[in-house]
């Protein structure tokens, strides 16, 4: 597999191809489990099949590290069997340290030894991120991760981290298929979250309710009761409101990103490289960046405050009714903002972005036009993603017709845009061609021949066409070589007859 890097805002392949990554997420959070999920190669095979170029692959703390300084290579051993499967089928990886809640005993992620909770209660809200907001336990232990206190051993949970990502990362070295890591997944700020809540809080009584003196602990009630939160998301609904309330919270959340989430990034990203020197470094934000909060993240710094290389923007974004059944209050200009508000940020950034989650969705049948939506959003901007997540049922559900489409995998060239039509089958790439190939896959692309690929622009009498079908199936790559022009030219495969039932 062709080695990765980042050029600008643009991933490039060794040959210079500008790449575009389409995949899902497989994480384990079962202990019972191992943490890992039980599949074979076939499943890698589907993912192939699919049109699915990469993977974000899960690990979890409490499976890496035990015990302090404690490695378990049986639980690597098995993740690192994964990555050898989706490798023999042509997917990259990357590693995401996965944790929600901070802890298993809240959920998954730090292993008991590094859960500090002073003995504080645990609660547990009606959806379980509710618990970020409601669990004195919960946000006791974060506030110990992030002050660096030490465990039973003297070493401090952070430092502890960042030498269990070493560990791991030394040990998948060889899996050449492995294109980053992503360092923590949806860092919560822990107590402090309380202000980037209350400012939503303070900020909705105010522009909704007309409240001058606001009461916040009945007003976060509210957010608790689950009816009670419908009616608040009804009025979330008004877009000059919602852009409002996302923006009174951005100061607090960016304190967190800037002044204890950077250094974070600092300390673990060093550790990463100081045994695997290339790879991406996933950038994630805080987890209220999920919901349109604009980030202020920084780019990764080594020692010398010198910007490191390989950085790629991987925001994660859903609307506020995820995790429920409540799509006849799912808002689509909400969506749009978090991931407009994700394109500022990633101009500031100057990088790459691959939206690291999205989704979540259930069976409902609205979920094959809303994932449609999104994979418009990310089209338009020319972003890779991982869909959240394989599940059982995936295979039948709605969204997963959605995440079968056509995509330009490696372009010869600069890529323009890029639009595939799941009504016609027909795909539409404009690219200015720099002489290299172009692999775009097509779920029919056995079904196809070189006939429905047609080429406009200027040097469209000389280029090659294949189509190249995947083994037992009906999808596969359509292979195009242009010779290097400074002019854009159009791509479009398929007509509407060419869809078969």
């Amino acid at each position: 597999m062709k080695k990765l890097t980042t050029d600008g805002q643009r991933i490039v392949n060794e040959d210079g191809a500008q790449v575009i990554l389409s995949g899902v997420n497989l994480v384990c959070k079962d202990k019972a489990k191992g943490y890992v999920e039980p599949c074979g190669e076939d499943l890698f095979t589907w993912f192939h099949e699919q049109g699915f170029n990469v993977i974000r692959l899960g690990l979890i703390w409490d499976g890496v590290e035990p015990e302090p300084g404690v490695y378990d290579n049986e639980y690597l051993a098995k993740i690192k069997q994964q990555i050898i499967w989706a490798k023999q089928n042509d997917l990259y990886v990357f590693l995401d340290m996965h944790q929600d809640l901070y802890s298993s005993r809240y959920g998954d992620g730090a292993p008991e030894w590094a859960t500090f909770s002073d003995n504080l209660p645990h609660i547990v809200g009606q959806i379980w991120s509710d618990a970020y907001l409601e669990s004195p336990a919960l946000n006791r232990a974060m506030d110990h991760f992030w002050a660096n206190a030490p465990a039973s051993d003297g070493i401090g949970l952070q430092d502890h981290y960042a030498s269990m990502w070493k560990y791991a990362a030394q040990f998948f070295a060889d899996c050449t298929n492995i294109i980053g890591y992503d360092m923590m997944n949806e860092p919560y700020p822990g107590s402090s979250g309380q202000l980037v809540f209350g400012a939503i809080i303070d900020a909705y009584a105010k522009s909704v309710m007309g409240m001058t003196e606001v009461d916040m602990e009945q007003l976060s009630a509210l957010w608790f009761n689950e009816e009670d939160k419908q009616e608040i998301l009804k009025g979330m609904a008004d877009m000059d409101i919602y852009r409002v309330l996302v923006d009174r919270a951005k100061d607090a959340s960016q304190v967190f990103e800037r002044e204890v989430l950077a250094p974070f990034f600092n300390k673990t990203a060093a550790a990463i490289r100081s045994v695997v020197p290339d790879g991406f470094l996933m950038l994630e934000t805080s987890y209220f960046a999920n919901m349109a909060v604009e980030s202020g993240l920084v780019l990764v710094q080594d020692d010398e405050g010198t910007v490191v290389h390989h950085q790629v923007y991987a925001p994660h974004g859903y609307d506020l009714v995820v995790d429920t059944e409540h799509y006849e209050i799912y808002n689509q200009d909400r969506v749009e903002l978090i991931y407009a508000t994700h394109r500022k940020v990633q101009e500031r950034l100057n990088i790459p972005t691959l939206i690291g989650e999205w989704g979540a969705f259930t069976n409902h049948p609205a979920t094959l036009e809303l994932s449609k939506a999104l994979l418009a959003i990310f089209e338009g901007n020319l972003w890779s993603n991982t869909y959240w997540c394989w599940c059982d049922g995936f295979k039948e559900s709605p969204y997963s017709v959605a995440l079968k489409r056509a995509y330009p995998q490696a372009t010869g060239g600069l890529l323009v845009g890029y639009h595939y039509d799941y009504d016609t089958d027909i795909i539409k790439v404009d690219y200015v061609p720099s002489g290299g190939e172009t692999l775009i896959y097509h779920p029919r692309a056995a079904l196809l021949s070189k006939d429905v690929v047609l080429i406009s622009g200027t040097g469209v009498d000389v280029y090659q066409i294949e189509v190249r079908p995947f083994q037992g199936s009906e999808s596969g790559i359509i292979a195009i070589s242009a010779p290097q022009d400074e002019t854009k030219i159009t791509v479009t495969i398929g007509n509407p007859s060419s869809k078969q039932e």
